[in-house]
């Protein structure tokens, strides 16, 4: 069986663009996506410059990304290396596109599922040539089998003046390149005063290099496809969410274990949690492109994405939520003894499963690392506890003294710890590549700054102060008052952080 790759002779490139109008005219791609296109940089100053045309398409990797990430195996590796897609399994979740370094699946408009190239698998079925291939009048492009030592593209792949995109993310991309710079290589390298792409002229992408004034003649990208983010506010939301209907019955049963036998940690807390476990799988189900297809996570699951992790345990964390809120209802307080444990348990797997989630977003390297579960954790404890804070003020529910107190103790040091965490990870850690820098610097000083700096941090700061002020002690009044603010600063600042935390992830570009 063949191991099918492709080499690119970027010497031989003019930037004609057939291969791109080949491929949408042999998969009848819609205007405004693309399977392949050819990417333009610019270098120098007039009237010494010149331009660099850089082919983009699948690299059909070795470890592909998208596959392991896709939750309904709509994304599968087929036995001659290519990765293609079943479009009738697709729920259109997006995560594949997060999880592409290469910036290679869009969302088609017509069938609201994913799209990528397949190396034409349809034509190298019948013994064709991709129809990029056939139709390059300089054949800079060449198809072949990498297994086979004679062929063309294993003599490529073989050559260390090959380069590979992005390498370092241990994909083992299958697209090999000659005479390619990092201003092309890397979407790092090259600033973008302007997008432009199908008659039209969009922003600089966000997260883009800056251009330098006093270096006019750094590499500049000219053309390129939009860059898509296929996560945005609703995911924060969802974030938001979340960690309310896990943080309030995480709390809750912390509070039963240390003696509380109150309504809040009894029934208002758990119905909380329900509550809003319910309307994040609502907002997760309407975020779909296929929403009406949800239910193929179920029963067509890949066990090593971590979205279809998250659903069962979602599922087991309302399981749980219901049996508590019954067991309390009707009065069976031995049952809520045992439901204490499992419910622990299952909070704290459907709080960080996130975290790994968005770990496999193996294209944003501000979202990599275990630390993301840890922080998610921090968050839903100081949300649960900032919840359970304003139901029992505003909900007039009495509880014992040293439950009140540990509800302070709780929201102060998660506020402290996710502070803590915010802090560390974007103004004292340096970042280990190019990318997360860019991420952070649109934290730290970009378009997303005033979030940052009076969201997240200004409003986690506040609530600390209004919690230890009110843990000094002075009228009940002014006590209330101040935990009341807290709870409230402590909720804008972890949706502040988690806004910012998934929009600055994807605002660097890929291609």
């Amino acid at each position: 069986m063949p191991n099918y790759g492709f080499a690119i002779d970027l010497r031989k490139c003019i930037g004609c663009h057939a291969c791109t109008i080949a491929c949408k005219a042999e998969h009848q791609i819609p205007v405004g996506v693309n399977r392949c296109w050819v990417k333009t940089v610019e270098e120098g100053t007039f009237p010494a410059t010149r331009r660099l045309f850089f082919p983009v398409l699948c690299n059909q990797c070795g470890d592909a990304p998208c596959v392991s990430i896709c939750p309904t195996n709509a994304l599968f590796k087929r036995r001659d290396g290519i990765v293609d897609l079943h479009g009738d399994s697709c729920i259109g979740c997006r995560a594949c596109m997060v999880a592409c370094p290469y910036d290679q699946l869009f969302i088609d408009p017509n069938t609201h599922t994913a799209e990528k190239c397949n190396f034409c698998a349809n034509r190298v079925e019948n013994e064709l040539l991709p129809a990029c291939v056939s139709v390059c009048p300089t054949e800079c492009r060449i198809f072949g089998d990498l297994d086979d030592p004679t062929s063309a593209v294993a003599r490529i792949a073989a050559d260390a003046a090959a380069d590979v995109r992005k390498p370092e993310k241990g994909t083992a991309p299958k697209v090999f390149y000659l005479g390619a710079s990092a201003s092309v290589l890397e979407p790092e390298a090259a600033v973008r005063p302007f997008i432009y792409k199908e008659g039209q002229v969009r922003l600089r992408p966000l997260g883009s290099p800056s251009p330098d004034p006093s270096r006019p003649g750094d590499a500049r990208v000219d053309y390129d496809t939009p860059h898509a983010k296929p996560w945005g506010l609703d995911m924060a939301i969802y974030l938001l969410t979340k960690g309310i209907g896990t943080g309030t019955l995480l709390v809750s049963a912390v509070l039963r274990l240390l003696g509380d036998r109150s309504t809040l940690s009894g029934l208002a807390g758990p119905a909380i949690s329900l509550l809003f476990i319910v309307a994040t799988a609502a907002i997760l189900v309407v975020d779909l492109e296929r929403p009406e297809r949800f239910y193929y996570i179920l029963i067509r699951p890949n066990w090593r994405s971590w979205m279809v992790w998250g659903t069962y345990f979602l599922i087991g964390h309302g399981a749980i939520g219901t049996l508590w809120i019954a067991a309390s209802w009707f009065g069976f307080t031995g049952a809520l003894d045992v439901l204490v444990w499992p419910a622990i348990a299952m909070s704290i797997l459907a709080t960080c499963y996130t975290g790994f989630l968005f770990a496999q977003g193996l294209a944003r390297d501000l979202w990599q690392g275990p630390q993301s579960a840890v922080a998610l954790l921090v968050q839903a404890v100081a949300e649960g506890a900032a919840v359970l804070l304003l139901v029992e003020r505003f909900g007039s529910l009495t509880i014992a003294g040293a439950s009140t107190l540990t509800l302070e103790w709780a929201l102060g040091g998660a506020v402290a710890a996710h502070l803590a965490f915010v802090i560390v990870e974007n103004l004292i850690l340096r970042s280990a590549t190019r990318h997360h820098a860019l991420a952070v610097s649109a934290i730290r000083r970009g378009p997303f700054a005033r979030q940052f700096w009076g969201g997240a941090l200004a409003c986690g700061a506040i609530a600390l102060l209004a919690v230890a002020a009110a843990g000094a002690g002075t009228e009940v009044v002014s006590r209330s008052g101040l935990l009341l603010a807290g709870a409230v600063f402590a909720l804008v600042s972890s949706f502040a952080w988690e806004w910012v935390w998934v929009e600055a992830g994807q605002s660097v570009p890929l291609s």
